[in-house]
């Protein structure tokens, strides 16, 4: 396959960088997740009650939130990354990219709608 590399990305450093930071702060986010849902629990599994108890502050669904927006385009840039590698033509970059797009603000759509019922919603 006779590739011109030059054609496919400037130089790649800036996202190279920002899928590390990305990667980093899921790490975080994940840390987080992991210890408000399943270490200050009783030691029961976590209960769709719990679920909204802890979704009414106000802090609880701007870390949900930054796990969506982090774990979005973390993952997209990713697969962005792989199909620009493989793809030569300009036309299937499009039309690869358009999809991905698509895909992502449909997600980001659905998840957004999702953290705001969780938070408009009250604990019995």
């Amino acid at each position: 396959m006779d590739k011109n590399f030059k054609q496919t990305s400037r130089s790649g450093s800036l996202g190279w960088l920002l899928q590390r930071i990305s990667a980093v702060i899921l790490f975080i986010l994940l840390l987080f997740h992991f210890i408000t849902y399943h270490f200050l629990t009783t030691g029961r599994s976590v209960s769709y009650q719990q679920v909204l108890e802890r979704a009414q502050s106000w802090w609880f669904p701007l870390l949900q939130f930054a796990f969506l927006i982090t774990a979005l385009y973390h993952g997209l840039n990713g697969v962005w990354s792989v199909l620009e590698d493989y793809t030569s033509s300009k036309t299937w970059r499009l039309v690869w990219y358009s999809l991905l797009l698509t895909v992502g603000v449909v997600l980001l759509f659905v998840g957004t709608l999702t953290i705001i019922k969780l938070y408009t919603l009250k604990a019995v």
